[in-house]
């Protein structure tokens, strides 16, 4: 090979293996923010369903809490302390607020206990997900401004080795959160402040970083798979030489305005549509049928009967066999399973087994079945 067609071989294969590496890093990444969340809100079902029967099994008990309010034996003037332990002694104080939010139809806040999951799953997702997210080259397109800023700003941060918890909280870019989650990303600081949870900020970045991949809003230029549509489109500063560059296609339906290329596509169809209807008015085709209802005509399909012979009466003078029995006649006649040779070549020393080879086909071409193939030894 001359040494130019080779380094551009090279050349062509290390981009396209860059481009791969990407795809598998993305995937990756796509895979990893889908095993947390599902793992988050299959924890926050099961805590709800759990907080239900708990709640239910407690309303025994809640009764016998509101019972003590028309108690006679207890004096009027009794202090709420002592109504309050004797309480606490028919329902345990934990239950409490489960059971009044069950009674007043209060629903599980799932949201609230899967951001809370994500907070305990923060040193597995850091762990796992923070080097992949730092090695991603993203872009996007305008309207993805404020998460491309959280983006730079978190890899910005993650490849300098700054810890989140240590940037000014003025720093962080907040104008991607959606308003529905911003009562779980903020917690009540001091006064009237809230400071921002930098673990459930940092997954929230993944979470819409991995929405926008799947949705093609969010893309990497070396990739094969989620790198941006009009990659695949002939670029501006070449189009503008399109009068050229067709001529050079030599393709006259390229050339031909559209207008006329459209007319003309409508008269081919338009005489095929009457071809097939003048076929079927003249009762040409045994597989429709033509009936009038109220002055208009309705097709029908003509299936075939269940005793009608689908196939050619000289088939069924031949008598059937299996597949496996016709490869094996082939074999014998025409050689053609020494075409096969085993993978490691010139080290074999023993020819391969027709039986083996032939079960291999059969289970591939059926793709019924896995052959596994047992080399012998010695």
């Amino acid at each position: 090979m001359h040494p130019g067609v080779a380094r551009l071989y090279v050349l062509c294969f290390t981009c396209h293996r860059f481009r791969q590496v990407n795809d598998r890093l993305i995937e990756a990444f796509i895979h990893l923010v889908n095993d947390y969340e599902q793992t988050a809100r299959q924890a926050a079902g099961e805590a709800a369903q759990n907080a239900l029967t708990e709640a239910g099994t407690h309303l025994k008990a809640a009764g016998e809490v509101l019972r003590l309010f028309i108690d006679g034996s207890i004096p009027y003037h009794a202090s709420f302390a002592s109504v309050r332990k004797r309480a606490f002694a028919l329902l345990a104080p934990e239950r409490f607020e489960i059971v009044s939010h069950y009674m007043c139809n209060v629903t599980f806040d799932k949201t609230s206990f899967e951001w809370s999951r994500y907070t305990a799953l923060s040193h597995a997702i850091k762990r796992n997900l923070r080097h992949l997210f730092t090695e991603l080259a993203m872009a996007g397109r305008i309207e993805d401004t404020p998460l491309l800023e959280a983006v730079a700003f978190l890899q910005e941060c993650l490849r300098s080795g700054t810890p989140l918890r240590q940037c000014k909280p003025s720093s962080f870019p907040t104008a991607f959160i959606p308003k529905t989650l911003k009562p779980h990303l903020y917690h009540p600081g001091p006064g009237k402040v809230k400071r921002l949870d930098v673990d459930r900020f940092e997954f929230l970045v993944y979470r819409l970083v991995r929405n926008a991949f799947e949705a093609g809003d969010v893309f990497c230029h070396d990739s094969n798979e989620f790198r941006r549509f009009e990659d695949d489109l002939i670029s501006n500063a070449r189009w503008r030489h399109k009068d050229a560059m067709l001529k050079e296609l030599n393709l006259p339906v390229l050339l031909a305005p559209i207008e006329d290329t459209l007319a003309r596509l409508h008269d081919d169809i338009e005489r095929l549509l009457e071809h097939v209807n003048h076929h079927i008015d003249e009762g040409d085709d045994p597989y429709i049928r033509v009936r009038h209802q109220g002055g208009k005509p309705r097709l029908n399909l003509v299936y075939p009967e269940p005793d009608e012979n689908v196939n050619h009466a000289f088939y069924g003078q031949i008598p059937s066999i299996d597949i496996a029995r016709l490869l094996w006649f082939l074999a014998g006649r025409t050689s053609f399973l020494k075409a096969f040779t085993h993978v490691l070549d010139r080290y074999v020393k023993h020819e391969g087994d027709p039986r083996e080879l032939l079960a291999c086909i059969i289970a591939m071409g059926t793709n019924t079945a896995k052959t596994t193939i047992r080399r012998k030894r010695g």
